[in-house]
């Protein structure tokens, strides 16, 4: 998946995995009604908080102050790294904050020394990090550390600290150069919470368990550091930068109402910020977010899931959760659970609805509605979460399904014209998720086709890429077949590994494990291969042929195989990814065929093009329907179309085509949904096809 050079250092011996989501009445407002009060779910811009208080601050006499906590509810740490590496002890309740005591910075840290801290009040300890994922466990009372941990999952220095008492977990940073991770007590299961990139200038951690929320202190300029408010999701909901605030360093809450927060200027000093908090409710839940389904996905079945929280102060249990899913008004879904618990005050859990819902094609909007009902629940207005979900790309599976071609097989120019490809169902393999690593792409960046000619002994691939009107180096995808579907790649076969790229010109390179090793690569042009790529269409477009057999650089697949495979789509020479298919794979999984998708080698013919008629509709496949059927017709020239499902009286149930069509075979799928999202009954069904006024017909029967 890397570029030509990349190749070339594999070529070397590099191992295989190296690479590329209620009160009854007389109460009014309740959440059945869907008029009743809801909010949406929060953007990185929305902002509920006005900006605390400055209580107090304290100016520091050293220099290089870098980390603060209070400890033992009357202390306040204050280290200082570079040439004093001590930690300052201040009486932080006498209103003059004197210094009361000091102590030297031993066992480790170096240059800025102890960075943020954390007390953990129930075995009076101080959490306090420095170089080298390393953190020290004071005694709060002697001072003395009592052990020293380094943190898993993570490579940064633990410049933020923040500490949870209800997790027992802990949490850090460093700058922009580390995720957000969290940890345990003593360093193990470290995992990425928030990526590096979506950090900012972090430098403190301080958690906040009764607003339930992470603050993140900045390390930026003096005047664009701002303290930012990140919910239990991870997500920036809101921030605050007070007149006169300079550079964020280390930060803690103290006594649930106080924000310490280091001030990074000259001279350095400790504010105290004051919230207004109101106290939780005794009885209060509701739903945090809308995990499933996502604002976007494809054409898919899925178990619908909420993300619970309890706002109140005290644990509840048997929580009823309802799902409601419209489309135009109408409910296709409507499903109910209960979170059975025990849910601590301030916790989330997540909520799996037990009925699939079935998405209608693409194109679709759905409306989403969740809430909870909890008998005493004291706030209706945080219980119900809205949203919406669209269907997007022309089919969206793990299985792919490659046909024979019955006859003209496809000219491979880099041009693919009206009806070339007309065998192939079009695959929409857009990186919708973001798998690629370059983040979501929009539906229709890339459209992919296959067809194969057991007789002339090629495989046919095309990808089309709409949104891309140039060609440059390195623009290029990769087909990846695990030929005998193992699930592993066989040593004695090619497995059908391909970089296809332009560099100057097309080629197509061949990837195969040795018989030698089972991490030994061989690289090497592809005999009899052709790949041309263009932008004759207006943007860039590939088409390629593989031969098939049993050598090396050949696709060892025949009529009725089922194989693994993987594709990308790399363009604009940055590592850009318009296609990513199957969407589940990670791309660290890019080179494990256990997360592969579904490849299937019909053994029947694609439907081609029949110059001798008008118009003709092509046998759905399967005719059988339980899922999702796919339905081939061919117009001669350029038509206005309509195709429908219509029941055994003659009413349309469902249209799958309107308007005018270009030349050629064209796939449209039916999901045995009618024209409201709802799956229809068990029974027989039509298929009309209508050209310019003429029609004809074939038929469905729909089991589950």
């Amino acid at each position: 998946m890397k570029k030509s050079i990349v190749m070339l250092c594999v070529m070397l011996g590099l191992v295989l995995a190296a690479g590329p989501a209620n009160e009854p009445a007389p109460r009014v407002m309740n959440d059945v009604n869907p008029s009743a009060p809801h909010r949406p779910s929060l953007g990185p811009s929305s902002t509920f908080m006005d900006v605390p208080e400055t209580v107090w601050t304290k100016t520091l006499t050293g220099t290089y102050n870098v980390g603060v906590t209070s400890v033992q509810d009357t202390l306040m740490w204050v280290s200082a790294g570079q040439t004093e590496l001590r930690i300052y002890v201040f009486n932080i309740k006498d209103p003059a904050r004197p210094l009361i005591d000091s102590f030297a910075q031993t066992g480790g840290p170096s240059g800025w020394g102890i960075r943020d801290m954390a007390w953990k009040a129930s075995t009076d300890e101080v959490f306090a990090g420095f170089d080298n994922r390393t953190f020290h466990v004071y005694d709060a009372t002697t001072h003395v550390p009592n052990n020293t941990y380094t943190i898993s999952g993570y490579t940064g220095t633990v410049r933020g600290f923040g500490y949870s008492p209800i997790e027992d977990s802990c949490w850090t940073c460093d700058f922009g150069n580390a995720p957000m991770t969290k940890f345990s007590i003593a360093g193990a299961n470290g995992h990425q919470v928030r990526a590096s990139s979506q950090m900012g200038s972090a430098y403190g951690i301080a958690v906040d368990t009764l607003q339930h929320c992470y603050w993140i202190s900045q390390a930026g300029t003096a005047g664009s550091s701002p303290i930012w408010m990140m919910d239990t999701t991870y997500a920036v909901v809101d921030s605050f930068n007070p007149t006169g605030w300079g550079i964020g360093g280390g930060i803690e809450v103290w006594n649930d109402t106080f924000l310490l927060a280091l001030n990074q200027t000259t001279p350095d000093a400790v504010w105290c910020f004051k919230f207004d908090i109101v106290p939780p409710l005794d009885h209060d839940v509701g739903v945090l977010s809308i995990t499933a389904p996502p604002g976007t996905m494809g054409q898919d079945s899925i178990y619908p899931i909420a993300r619970i929280k309890n706002y109140g102060a005290n644990p509840e249990s048997i929580i009823p959760v309802t799902c409601w899913i419209d489309s135009l008004g109408t409910r296709v879904y409507a499903g109910t659970d209960t979170l059975t618990g025990p849910l601590a005050a301030g916790a989330t859990a997540y909520d799996t609805f037990p009925t699939l819902w079935y998405s209608g094609l693409p194109g679709t909007e759905y409306a989403v509605t969740m809430f909870t009902e909890l008998p005493g629940d004291l706030n209706l207005t945080n219980d119900t979460m809205v949203g919406t979900t669209q269907i997007t790309g022309a089919i969206f599976s793990d299985t792919i399904r490659v046909r024979r071609v019955a006859k003209g097989t496809p000219n491979i120019d880099g041009f693919i014209s009206d009806g070339e490809w007309g065998g192939s169902v079009e695959y929409d393999i857009s990186d919708l998720a973001g798998r690629g690593g370059t983040g979501p792409q929009p539906a229709g960046s890339a459209l992919a086709y296959y067809l194969y000619d057991s007789t002339a002994g090629f495989m046919y691939f095309a990808v089309d890429c709409p949104n891309y009107s140039g060609r440059i180096d390195y623009d290029q995808f990769g087909p990846y077949i695990d030929e005998d579907g193992s699930q592993y790649w066989s040593a004695d076969s090619s497995e059908g590994n391909y970089w296809v790229e332009y560099v100057g010109g097309d080629s197509v390179i061949y990837r195969a494990l040795l018989d030698i090793g089972p991490t030994i690569w061989l690289f090497g042009p592809v005999p009899s291969a052709v790949s041309v790529s263009s932008t004759t269409s207006g943007h860039l477009q590939f088409e390629t042929k593989i031969p098939l057999g049993t050598q090396k650089w050949q696709l060892d697949v025949n009529p009725g195989d089922t194989a693994g495979y993987f594709q990308y789509v790399s363009v604009t020479n940055s590592d850009l990814y318009p296609g990513w298919w199957p969407q589940t794979l990670l791309n660290s999984n890019w080179a494990n065929p256990q997360y592969y998708g579904t490849m299937i080698f019909e053994t029947e013919v694609g439907v081609q093009e029949s110059p001798s008629v008008e118009f003709a509709l092509y046998k759905a496949s399967p005719s059988i329907v339980r899922d999702l059927a796919q339905i081939n017709y061919y117009v001669a020239g350029r038509s206005s179309v309509s195709l429908g499902v219509y029941d055994v009286t003659g009413k349309l149930v469902k249209t799958l085509a309107s308007g005018p069509v270009p030349p050629g075979v064209r796939t449209a799928v039916w999901n045995r949904t009618d024209n409201s999202g709802r799956r229809v009954a068990n029974g027989t069904y039509f298929y009309r096809l209508a050209v310019n006024g003429k029609s004809v017909s074939s038929k469905a029967i729909v089991l589950k």
